[in-house]
């Protein structure tokens, strides 16, 4: 995901990894990181643990 911010220098643009799933009626969105500091595989590991644990399914 992209996000922009202005500041006295013009406007800077930020990327980072984000994830989503629906938890009943709500849709969950979680901030996994930048891309600078944390690369695909690493998010994506993280983004299905903390989707199994909100959906309590782990150890299935």
């Amino acid at each position: 995901m992209k996000k922009a911010k202005e500041g006295k220098k013009g406007t800077q643009i930020y990327t980072y990894w984000v994830a989503s799933w629906r938890e009943g009626d709500k849709t969950r969105n979680v901030h996994l990181g930048s891309c600078r500091k944390v690369d695909y595989e690493t998010s994506l590991q993280k983004a299905r643990a903390m989707k199994a644990e909100a959906l309590g399914m782990q150890g299935l």
